[in-house]
């Protein structure tokens, strides 16, 4: 696929192999984000937006500039807001739903869920999904808000959000069952318990994390601590696969035909999260000799030093490993060592699922290395946003030492500014590895969001960019911060969760 490059004046020129990627997306539902991360993938990826990525903290305006709309919620809200068929929705801790119109941000429509909801919703079909935790899976008029049908299939309440494809709606339950459920009719087409018959040899367990779905497999993990594949159409498990961590969390695996088809899996690992960060500090400066008090590009040789450091540590203590990338057809490991990822993430959570971008086979993720470009250098440094090379990583590198930059698992972007940390201008987007945040992404950039700022780089020029600054002030005397749901892009759009509701930001073009 070609590059998109920002043309100077007035505004973006899109080649044609992504004008041609653009009209498909655009038929199939414009550039709507029905569902968590946008698709029963989870892959994060938004194919049918580009993003403006010439706006900065020091702009004027800042970033994106005012919202479009601003909806200051009346109660707690939960999960990610999500936009299809002209509304915004989203659930609320108090067991309502709430529908926005997505060009105004009046509400068209509130439902009484009749139990708090933790999780994202879905739109499809003209419904809107809402799970429950109550353990009801409700299915509503998108254009009235008037209940459709209600499933009764679980018996504890859900914190895991729906997938939806292929007419049905996939989501775990926190009495370790996953559910298949039609989406015409809200009747169960399979139930897999964890734990249960069909599952021979494992613990019952919960199911918090959600569910990502691709050609013909659900993928999920419960909380003992088995990664799961199911038929998508028989509800039989494929494999099973116990991983190493506390928890797969309240997060989602990421599902992509990349390298052959893998799924990649985050759990919150075993030791003292504080001290792990600080002892992984030490084996950084160690490995390579870097402080934290300086910031070098480093050498392809330097690089594969460290990854090859950071593979081997993981595998001569498998404990300290929370990610993985596993074949989709059977679970197993897709390389014959651990990736050299180590865990960032803050509030005791799993590192922020990846995102990919199959289509043109790339992806990006956050991660730790002492040749970070965006390290905010707080507390805990070293953090950065990083390529990944699923299709292309080879650890036999590690020895031969050749093609290192096509061989390596973890890439770098260019630093592309001569500004300390490689941005554009302080605090475009934020990293610190306490600190945790969700990725999405575009044909143009990759985008941060957590509770300091929204922003990201351009993935030609490599250039940091802002749509939304709060503050770094973390007394709680800002007044505003964002959370960490992710920046939702749809249909010319940015929508944004913060601490006082929703906004939408328009796009400038």
């Amino acid at each position: 696929m070609q590059q998109i490059l920002p043309e100077r004046g007035s505004g973006w020129k899109i080649f044609p192999a992504l004008l041609g990627a653009m009209a498909l997306a655009g038929a199939a539902a414009a550039a709507d984000w029905p569902q968590l991360q946008c698709d029963a993938a989870r892959s994060g990826f938004q194919p049918g937006e580009i993003l403006a990525t010439n706006r900065h903290t020091n702009s004027n305006p800042a970033g994106y500039g005012a919202p479009a709309w601003a909806w200051n919620a009346p109660e707690a809200l939960s999960g990610q807001p999500v936009v299809a068929q002209g509304i915004v929705a989203i659930g609320t801790v108090r067991g309502r739903v709430f529908a926005l119109d997505e060009r105004t941000g009046a509400v068209r429509w509130t439902a009484d869920a009749g139990a708090p909801v933790f999780a994202t919703l879905a739109i499809a079909d003209g419904k809107v999904i809402v799970p429950t935790q109550r353990g009801e899976l409700l299915a509503l008029a998108a254009n009235s808000g008037q209940q459709v049908w209600v499933y009764r299939g679980a018996r504890k309440g859900y914190s895991a959000s729906p997938a939806v494809a292929g007419g049905r709606i996939y989501v775990g339950s926190k009495d370790g069952r996953m559910h298949a459920v039609d989406l015409a009719s809200g009747q169960a087409a399979w139930v897999f318990e964890v734990g249960g018959p069909g599952d021979a040899g494992a613990e019952r367990a919960a199911i918090l994390a959600s569910a990502a779905v691709l050609d013909g497999r659900v993928y999920f993990g419960a909380e003992n601590l088995f990664a799961y594949a199911l038929d998508a159409n028989t509800g039989a498990r494929l494999w099973r696969r116990r991983l190493h961590g506390q928890s797969f969390s309240w997060l989602w695996p990421v599902a992509s035909r990349q390298a052959g088809g893998v799924v990649i899996f985050r759990t919150t690992p075993v030791y003292s999260h504080g001290q792990m960060l600080i002892d992984d500090e030490y084996f950084l400066q160690q490995a390579t000799g870097v402080s934290d008090a300086t910031q070098s590009d480093g050498t392809p040789q330097q690089w594969l030093a460290e990854q090859r450091a950071i593979s081997q540590r993981l595998r001569n203590n498998p404990h300290r490993r929370s990610f993985w990338v596993l074949r989709a057809s059977d679970g197993q490991d897709r390389y014959s060592m651990p990736e050299p990822v180590l865990w960032t993430s803050g509030s005791g959570d799993a590192g922020a699922p990846p995102v990919v971008d199959d289509a043109s086979g790339r992806a990006w993720m956050t991660a730790r290395s002492a040749w970070a470009r965006f390290d905010g250098m707080g507390v805990r440094p070293f953090g950065d946003l990083n390529p990944i090379n699923l299709g292309g990583f080879d650890p036999a590198v590690y020895s031969d030492g050749n093609g290192i930059e096509n061989r390596l698992f973890l890439r770098f972007f260019r630093c592309a500014s001569p500004h300390f940390g490689c941005k554009e201008a302080w605090e475009d987007f934020h990293k610190i590895s306490d600190e945790f945040e969700v990725l999405t992404a575009t044909p143009n950039a990759v985008v941060v969001a957590n509770w300091v700022s929204v922003g990201g780089v351009d993935l030609a020029t490599h250039r940091t960019f802002n749509i939304r600054f709060y503050s770094t002030d973390d007394t709680g005397a800002a007044g505003l911060y964002g959370t960490h749901v992710g920046a939702v892009i749809a249909n010319g759009r940015v929508v944004l969760r913060d601490t006082a509701g929703l906004k939408s930001y328009a796009i400038p073009r």
